[in-house]
């Protein structure tokens, strides 16, 4: 009677964690997996509803990934990747992978990127360096014509 007892129990538990299994694995797919889009219109479309989603954007001067993540308080959050820089600047190659979150308030639909104040994170960061740094070195080429510029105004 014990070795019936001990076989039921064996199912019983093997059953229980097939059970567990499929539970975690569809809370993984509900809660975490977004669908992948494969067109800029269905990002779109997901970004004003602020459903998840992922796209690529192979645009002409980067290519970006965009992950939906989800809504709170009625601002649409945004995950945006640098994937690869095609316009040939060696700064922006070294910020591939590098990565911002972009809050939009949900109805809107745009390029992520192309609004940085909305964002925050590492590649916001060193994008805003490259730009300081782009103006510092313009001032400093351009400070004998700025200079004569204010004495015309003088």
């Amino acid at each position: 009677m014990k070795r019936g007892a001990i076989k039921i129990s064996r199912k019983l538990v093997a059953f229980f964690l097939a059970a567990v299994g499929f539970i975690i694995l569809a809370a993984v797919f509900t809660f975490f997996h977004s669908p992948s889009c494969a067109d800029l219109e269905c990002f779109q479309n997901a970004m004003k509803e602020c459903k998840r989603a992922r796209y690529i954007n192979e645009a002409q001067e980067a290519s970006w990934r965009y992950e939906i993540l989800g809504s709170e308080e009625g601002q649409c959050d945004i995950k945006v990747t640098l994937l690869q820089p095609k316009a040939g600047e060696l700064l922006l190659e070294k910020l591939s992978g590098f990565n911002m979150v972009c809050t939009f308030p949900e109805g809107i639909s745009t390029y992520p990127e192309r609004d940085i104040e909305r964002c925050h994170g590492r590649l916001k960061e060193e994008l805003q360096k490259i730009v300081i740094n782009r103006l510092h070195k313009y001032l400093i080429e351009n400070l004998g014509e700025i200079e004569e510029s204010i004495e015309v105004f003088s």
